[in-house]
């Protein structure tokens, strides 16, 4: 067997050391995931009472995914009403599966609404196979959201060119199967999509249209001269290096960004199409490609930003719409609307490079680069706990203090520096909770605790073994040669708070957003004068966060003009 040499920072080391653990556990999580096993269920993604139940007695089969895929689509073909001639179809094209002998209630069965198929696909998938194949399909709340100003008319196309198992082409409403056309690499998604379109319009003759190849590669010889009316998709997300596919456009090789530009080529000239992307392409440099792209070559339509993240994904994500319609006078424009959502207005001309949420504007990434060229350590290898779910704080909680209780926090409770008087009580057993920590993180010597729902980051310190409730994340900082308090001199800073709402613009304070943070190689005098100035602002004298900043845009050497942009920061 070939021994494996696995490249660990010295950091990592040192807290593997302390854990005993090989780490050989930890590289299928976190940076890893591609290799994780963990299972994620899709949240929202099928509503349906006993759906949840079956996929548990699912897990605790030994079945062959291909097979069982394929036998629940068998089954659900059967057991509605579908054209005769579509179904010996279905069966002869895939007679390389075995069916199974699986039992599905017929709750779920009749289910003509939902992909509870690809929900059951998704659930049984671990997270790292999900991530390989892009298996992370859209809510319908979403999709419906895409979908809602869409009426197809008579001769009309709908291109989905990532079609998994069909989400958007079966909520679409007011169509024909002659109208649909869904484009996937995922041979079960293709299948389990033919399976909810022919259920769907059960008596159609027209075999559902759904395409297993590559779209970036192969779309043009396949589709050939055909155009679309509507082209919408949540397309993959991340760089796709080793693609084959070549693009003038697209230098960063951003798998999203390929889809977006590829998919317009096939767009009719009155076309509409809607996309659900990263937000990261909206705002990060290297994606500038895309945001020209939809600047000189399309008519922005509107765009909306979405603060929920897919479940296992570690993004916020926006959706695009533009068409082909003629641009007044060769330019876009937008107006910021209600709900999150920026629309197309006449005579609002914006910059070159648009936007609807915060860009890395040149200064801001200039202080960035000044900030990252001093990089020494970051939070990646720290220790980090939930605070406590207690399952029913109604009847957990309690509003006054009695023997056997102690205190408990909220991140409500949280401010800088600060906490407020508790007003809630608890009796501290672990057995009784829906979900706690290990009981050595609430009460290590020393900790920082952080506002989870915030605008802004918002850390206090803890030495007294105190307990929070789930609003409220632990973090035992390990950065090198800087003390707990120093760490929470840096993170409570105002240049810390501007990298981190630049870089991430999110309502929540993510761990894997705080562990990209650059902390800086500080000598031991520093350490101790940044000791002493949090003592003294924990003590009450908040004049020293000022004197804080001061010494960290000193680190850091940034001028007065960069000094103001940061503090002129509305959060």
């Amino acid at each position: 067997m070939t021994e494996t040499t696995i490249f660990i920072s010295e950091a990592t080391k040192r807290n593997w050391d302390k854990l005993n653990s090989s780490g050989n556990d930890r590289l299928k999580r976190r940076a890893n995931k591609s290799r994780s096993q963990k299972i994620i269920t899709p949240e929202g993604y099928v509503i349906a009472g006993s759906l949840p139940r079956f996929v548990e007695e699912l897990r605790d089969t030994t079945y062959p995914i291909n097979d069982l895929i394929f036998s629940l689509c068998a089954l659900y073909v059967e057991h509605n009403r579908v054209n005769e001639a579509n179904k010996r179809r279905f069966f002869e094209e895939y007679t390389h599966y075995q069916r199974l002998d699986v039992s599905v209630p017929r709750q779920i069965l009749k289910n003509r609404q939902d992909d509870w198929i690809g929900f059951v696909y998704q659930s049984l998938t671990a997270e790292g196979q999900r991530i390989l194949k892009g298996l992370y399909y859209t809510k319908p709340v979403i999709v419906n959201e895409m979908l809602s100003d869409i009426r197809i008319l008579n001769g009309e196309r709908f291109l989905d060119p990532c079609c998994g198992s069909g989400i958007f082409l079966l909520k679409l409403e007011h169509a024909t199967m002659e109208q649909l056309y869904g484009i996937d690499n995922d041979p079960l998604a293709v299948m389990i999509a033919k399976a909810n379109l022919m259920v769907k319009y059960g008596e159609s003759a027209v075999y559902p249209q759904i395409y297993q190849m590559d779209f970036l590669l192969h779309a043009v010889s396949a589709l050939g001269d055909l155009r679309f009316d509507y082209i919408v998709t949540n397309p993959p997300w991340g760089t796709e290096k080793g693609h084959l596919h070549a693009s003038d456009v697209i230098q960063s090789k951003e798998k999203a960004s390929l889809f977006f530009t590829e998919s317009f080529k096939f767009l009719n000239k009155n076309g509409i199409q809607h996309f659900l992307l990263p937000s990261s392409l909206m705002k990060i440099k290297v994606h500038a490609d895309l945001r020209r792209f939809v600047t000189h070559e399309t008519r922005m339509e509107s765009l909306k930003c979405y603060r929920e993240r897919f479940k296992g994904v570690f993004t916020d994500f926006i959706s695009l719409k533009v068409s082909k319609k003629p641009v007044f006078g060769s330019q876009n424009y937008l107006v910021y609307g209600a709900n999150n959502v920026v629309s197309r207005k006449e005579f609002v001309p914006l910059e070159d490079d648009f936007c609807a949420i915060p860009m890395l504007a040149d200064r801001d990434e200039a202080i960035i680069s000044k900030v990252e060229r001093l990089r020494h350590d970051d939070l990646s290898h720290s220790q980090w706990a939930l605070g406590i779910i207690t399952g029913n704080n109604a009847k957990v909680l309690k509003d006054r203090p009695r023997k056997g209780l102690e205190p408990i926090f909220t991140g409500k409770d949280i401010a800088k520096y600060s906490l407020k008087a508790p007003s809630r009580y608890i009796k501290f057993d672990r057995a009784d909770f829906q979900q706690c920590a290990k009981e050595e993180f609430y009460r290590a010597k020393e900790k920082l605790v952080y506002k989870f729902v915030s605008g802004r980051l918002c850390f206090t310190y803890d030495d007294k073994q105190r307990l929070f409730l789930n609003s409220a994340n632990i973090l035992i900082p390990d950065i090198d040669g800087m003390s707990t308090k120093t760490v929470l001199a840096f993170l409570n800073s105002s240049l810390f708070n501007f990298l981190y709402t630049k870089r991430f613009n999110d309502l929540k304070i993510l761990k894997g957003n705080l562990c990209t943070l650059p902390f800086p190689k500080v000598t031991a005098e520093e350490d101790r004068q940044f000791t002493e100035l949090v003592d003294k602002v924990l003590g009450g004298d908040t004049s020293s966060q000022e004197e804080i900043d001061k010494m960290i845009f000193g680190l850091y050497e940034l001028d007065n003009d960069e000094i103001d942009l940061i503090l002129n920061l509305k959060f």
